[in-house]
């Protein structure tokens, strides 16, 4: 009765947060399933296990997102990252070209964009309604049917971004905190995935694409989209890309906390980007991007609360042994666990929390090395955690005036296939060539 309480508790929060429940009730009622089917105390539950679980995000995210939210702000009213949009555009379009070079590089633009913008410190989340206007011009531009939109958005922010060496994405750092390891581990297996992804990406969406247009699918604008203005006064591309240099070097190459660079970063942006800003209330903005970030941590936290109700039951032990005790390399062990999580809790990094401190003793034991459990966790946590229910899908539904049934598909491809593809890849590498971690 354990394990299918844990189940239905899972299909509980799937489907309210489906139905557009807020995660904070969705994850309470999954809670009460749970505990009813389990026999754990309703009040050890709530007031200790939950908010346990809730402290951990808190406490491990609540500043990054805070102040990755700020310089997301801060690049979105100076300008700075349209112009960065701007110049890769230009510099890579072309519109006399073919159908399937168009596609390839209108994806192409939105992935370096999405990366340098990631790696750049801005939370991923943010990334792609940042670059939302960004991506409607060149898929207009290119003549890409708009319901691939938050699929090649997510394949820029979602996939290898949060998981190569050197991401300062929660993906990367929740490893980085669990593991005591560097940013940078296993780099070879890390860049190697991520190639991977990106192949996969470009090739899969490149035929959907195709066969959309084959069938009479263009792209059409939603009257309440936004349009970015060409003739504005933005800061130059080389100053735009200042600060996400410093943020990475810093984080990279100085090994500082996330939180300190990320705060460096945000005051060196409004020192660069002064000029653009002061016509702006910028007490105003910046209350504005610390307020807006408070939600965004505590759907993650709820998350990880209802989590953390269902791994500290007996029943999830049971599978979980059952899990670790298959005789399998320890690496698929990893991969398969720090997966299922993610799905459970609907997030890479909450997912991380939950997973690595439970198996990372275990798989020591088995031999692995802590470098590789690092890479191979990062690169699983992206495969499962975008499933229908996931928060950081639906909340860009509104953003978009699209139906989940309408973008998911691309979704799908990017997010998952894509991200499964460069994991196992991660895993072959790794276990071939456990040297190269």
């Amino acid at each position: 009765m354990g394990v299918i309480g844990c189940i239905l508790g899972f299909l509980v929060v799937i489907y309210l947060v489906y139905k557009d429940w807020s995660s904070y009730l969705a994850t309470f009622f999954g809670m009460c399933v749970v505990v009813l089917l389990t026999g754990d105390s309703f009040m050890t539950a709530i007031s200790e296990t939950y908010v346990s679980g809730v402290y951990t995000a808190i406490k491990s995210f609540f500043f990054m997102l805070m102040f990755g939210c700020v310089q997301s702000y801060l690049y979105r009213e100076s300008g700075a990252a349209f112009t960065i949009a701007d110049a890769v555009m230009n510099k890579f379009l072309r519109d006399n070209s073919s159908d399937t070079a168009k596609n390839l590089t209108g994806m192409i633009i939105i992935l370096v964009i999405g990366a340098l913008l990631n790696l750049g410190g801005i939370i991923a989340g943010v990334v792609i309604v940042l670059m939302y206007p960004i991506a409607l011009a060149v898929f207009e531009r290119c003549d890409i049917p708009k319901r691939f939109i938050l699929g090649v958005l997510g394949a820029g922010s979602y996939t290898f971004t949060l998981s190569i060496p050197g991401s300062p994405q929660v993906t990367n750092v929740a490893a980085m905190t669990v593991l005591g390891t560097g940013s940078g581990v296993a780099p070879i297996p890390g860049l190697i995935g991520g190639a991977v992804e990106i192949i996969v990406i470009l090739v899969l969406l490149n035929l959907l694409i195709n066969r959309a247009r084959r069938k009479g699918d263009h792209f059409e604008r939603h009257p309440l989209d936004p349009h970015m203005e060409p003739d504005a006064d933005r800061p130059g591309f080389i100053l735009s890309l200042i600060p996400m240099i410093f943020l990475f070097i810093t984080f990279n190459f100085f090994n500082l906390n996330i939180v300190p660079c990320l705060v460096l970063s945000c005051l060196l942006s409004i020192v660069l980007f002064w000029k653009w800003l002061r016509a702006k209330n910028l007490k105003e903005l910046l209350c504005g991007a610390t307020v807006d970030s408070v939600p965004m941590t505590m759907n993650v936290a709820a998350i990880c609360g209802f989590a953390a109700v269902i791994t500290n039951s007996s029943a999830f032990q049971t599978m979980l042994d059952a899990i670790t005790s298959i005789n399998t390399s320890p690496i698929i062990i990893c991969a398969v666990v720090v997966a299922l999580m993610c799905m459970l809790t609907g997030g890479s990094s909450t997912g991380q929390l939950v997973a690595l401190p439970l198996i990372a003793p275990k798989l020591l034991e088995m031999g692995l090395n802590a470098n590789v459990i690092h890479r191979v966790a990062v690169f699983a946590a992206t495969t499962l955690d975008s499933m229908p229910y996931c928060g950081s899908i639906l909340m860009l539904l509104p953003m978009c005036h699209m139906k989940l049934k309408e973008i998911y598909p691309a979704m799908f491809i990017t997010t998952v296939v894509a991200t499964t593809c460069g994991t196992i890849a991660v895993c072959v590498i790794c276990a071939l060539f456990p040297g190269l971690a």
